[in-house]
């Protein structure tokens, strides 16, 4: 692909909201925050959080992108994407995958009346057990 190319992109119909997907539109957007974390064998620390929820046009599923940094240095920390997989009958699947070869597989119900969404982790599985693995 050449990024000096300027065709345009190929015409598509106007982008619809699909009807799996309407029932959570209320997670569309960006959602930032801070927090703070800790782990009995390091020091407590500081992190914004940044989620992503967004929708490609005419599919059955949520976009999804997290990130942390270091509220004190603004340096990366972690990273994951995914998909939120929404079906009719108000159950969902979350796939989630992280830049050091951790995959997730979430699976749960959501309230369309409440806007809650519970879910359960089925599946976490590491792409690479390497010591040449990407640190987050």
């Amino acid at each position: 692909m050449d990024k000096n190319n300027t065709s345009p992109a190929p015409e598509s119909s106007l982008a619809v909201c699909h009807p799996a997907v309407a029932p959570l539109s209320y997670l569309l957007g960006k959602w930032r925050g801070e927090g703070e974390g800790g782990y009995p064998t390091i020091n407590s620390f500081s992190y914004g959080e940044e989620l992503h929820f967004y929708h490609p046009p005419n599919k059955p599923v949520i976009g999804y992108t997290q990130k942390t940094w270091k509220l004190s240095s603004g340096e990366p920390m972690h990273s994951e994407s995914g998909y939120w997989r929404p079906k009719p009958n108000g159950t969902i699947e979350v796939v989630i995958a992280q830049s050091n070869g951790l995959v997730e597989v979430q699976k749960g119900t959501f309230s369309t009346e409440d806007n809650v969404i519970q879910l359960q982790s089925e599946l976490v599985g590491n792409a690479s057990k390497g010591s040449e693995d990407v640190s987050d």
